[in-house]
Formats: structure tokens, sequence, C-alpha cells
């Protein structure tokens, strides 16, 4: 399964530049009015966030997932606590995005799809261990992400999105570490 996380960062960069176009979003009247006041994001802001968004909807579908699967109780608590802090980032960049006109996409990479599917088919003990090891690796990839987002984004409400988060990440790591995930590579 770490070959399948390795993976997944690889897919992860190697998609950064077919996200840096923003998508305009549509012209609801609730989008409009919160788009007519602030300027489009940055390229890099963009693909930072459509980068977010695909690994939230990741995120969100394993831990359910898991919710559903696991039979060890912790595990169990801590797939719940995953899948609504990704929902609730979720729903936060969201609302940011729109403020900027951008709509973010909310579909896995095809890459993601195969991980997931492939989680589909395991069980019992590797099953756990490798939803674990896909929870560690994630967050240990994405906190460097966020720690960066959040020293170098244009827009200061990102900025706070991105540094918010990176402790949520950091603590989210560290619970997957003592429920027996193998400590990231990098």
């Amino acid at each position: 399964m770490r070959h399948y996380a390795v993976c997944l960062l690889c897919a992860s960069v190697s998609l950064l530049p077919l996200f840096s176009v923003a998508h305009a979003a549509p012209a609801t009247p609730a989008s409009t009015a919160l788009a007519a006041t602030l300027p489009p994001l940055t390229e890099s802001d963009s693909t930072f966030a459509e980068n977010v968004s695909a690994l939230n909807t990741f995120e969100i579908n394993i831990s359910n997932q898991a919710a559903e699967q696991t039979k060890r109780r912790k595990v169990q608590e801590f797939a719940q606590a995953s899948a609504k802090m990704h929902t609730t980032n979720q729903k936060a960049l969201t609302t940011l995005a729109l403020k900027h006109g951008l709509a973010l996409h909310k579909d896995m990479s095809p890459d993601e799809e195969q991980i997931a599917a492939q989680l589909k088919t395991e069980s019992g003990s590797k099953f756990e261990h490798d939803y674990l090891d896909l929870q560690a690796q994630a967050a240990s990839d994405a906190l460097a992400m966020f720690q960066n987002e959040a020293e170098s984004a244009s827009d200061p409400d990102l900025k706070a999105y991105a540094a918010a988060t990176a402790d949520t990440l950091q603590t989210n790591l560290n619970d997957s570490l003592k429920l027996g995930a193998s400590k990231p590579t990098r």
C-alpha cells in the first residue's frame, strides 16, 4: 500500500499544471455576489486550492469507507473524525474559493480512484494498516504543502486557512501513527 501512497503523491504533483487554470464559478446570485468583492486568486493559490480539494475528496472517501469497514473502535473513531475534518475543510475552502470566483472540482484523480478501489478489496488488519498508512503519508505530504502555503499565499484568508489546517494535519498525522501507521517516507 505504501506504493499507492507514493503514487498518489506523484500523481498529485504531476497534476499541478492541469489545475493551474482557475475555473470560473457558476453564475449564481450568491457566488456572483461573493466573487464580486475579491480579486481572483493567483495561479499558485488556485493550484493549491484545487489540489487540496482533490485531496479532501479522496480523504473523505477512504475515511468513510474505513469508518464502515474497520473493526477496531479506535480506528473507526479516527476515520470518522478524519472524514469530518476533511468535510469541514472542504466547506471552508469552497467558500473561500467562491469568494474569488473559483469553483473547485470535487472528483478524485484516476490514481486516487485506483487506490480507493484497491483499499475496498482489503479487509481486517491489512485494511486497517493500509488505511492508517495512507492517512499518515497523506497528512505528511499535505503538511509540507500547507506550511508552504501558510508562508507564501498571496491571499490573507487562504494563508490563515492553510496555517490553521496545517495544525490539524499535524494532529491527524500524530493520531494515525499512534494507531499503528508506518512512519511516512519523504
